[in-house]
């Protein structure tokens, strides 16, 4: 029996080797995704300014189309409802980059020097805990070869030897379980990192899916443009009644007659001479 439990117990102990080995060569690759997660960031957050300096001409664009005498001031309309939900998405989109870098980068980066300590104080623990344990069956073994001895040589201390031996049969269990509780927290460990790590990204991904859900508010105002610019060479009823109430009304605006160019004036003047 103790034969089959040490084999078991030198299996439990592999398991959690390997485990530990995982997770310490893991480093790498989360530096790695903090570093490009970082360059993400740095390029959001650079995106996010462009996009405001765009924006800025965008809004003069529809203020001309708005600001005209009756022609465009439709387009001029939708234009500025158009810049109005990309200031939103613009918004949602530094949002998405504080995230970035409030949420997960910061954050994770403290919890894999955490990590670190964490993994190499298990490794420590258990390796001491397996020591102290094959100490003491050796030490109970060696005591019922010593007893199994003087039983051969006709002493009579089989209820020593029984009780010798239920030791080092109970020792053996007890490592077992201590192998298998080492175990488990050696999976647990490796389980909360990327329990954590969708922890951590969750609010950036809620931010991304919120930026996104600003886009699909442009598409009511591209059809309202895609029908206000169909015909260029119609007006829209509102132009229409410019011109219609100008009839017969005193309006301040006067056709000015722009003066004669020089060259027309030089050649009428040789004309009549």
């Amino acid at each position: 029996m103790e034969a089959v439990i040490d084999k078991e117990c030198s299996a439990l102990g592999g398991l959690f080797q390997t485990v530990i080995a995982d997770m310490k060569s893991s480093y790498p690759i989360w530096e790695d995704f903090i570093s490009k997660a970082g360059k993400l960031q740095s390029q959001l957050r650079a995106t996010a300014v462009a996009v405001a300096v765009f924006l800025d001409a965008f809004q003069k664009v529809a203020d001309l189309a708005t600001n005209s005498r009756g022609g465009t001031r439709d387009i001029g309309s939708a234009l500025t409802r158009m810049c109005m939900r990309h200031r939103s998405i613009e918004a949602k989109l530094k949002q998405f980059s504080m995230g970035f870098l409030e949420c997960l980068i910061n954050p994770l980066q403290e919890q894999v020097e955490d990590w670190k300590r964490g993994v190499n104080t298990l490794d420590k623990d258990h390796a001491k805990e397996y020591k102290r344990a094959r100490q003491e069956i050796k030490k109970k073994s060696s005591d019922t070869l010593k007893l199994q001895k003087k039983a051969k040589k006709g002493r009579d201390i089989q209820p020593q030897l029984n009780s010798a031996m239920q030791d080092v049969s109970d020792k053996y269990i007890l490592l077992e379980e201590t192998e298998k509780q080492a175990l488990r927290k050696a999976l647990i460990e490796e389980r909360q990192r990327f329990c954590c790590f969708v922890a951590m990204l969750r609010p950036v991904v809620d931010e991304e899916i919120s930026m996104l859900g600003e886009v699909t508010h442009l598409q009511a105002i591209s059809d309202d443009l895609k029908a206000l610019t169909s015909d260029p060479h119609k007006l829209p009823p509102a132009s229409e009644q410019v011109i219609m109430d100008l009839k017969g009304s005193d309006y301040g605006w006067s056709y000015q007659t722009p003066p004669s160019s020089p060259s027309h004036t030089i050649s009428r003047k040789s004309s009549m001479c």
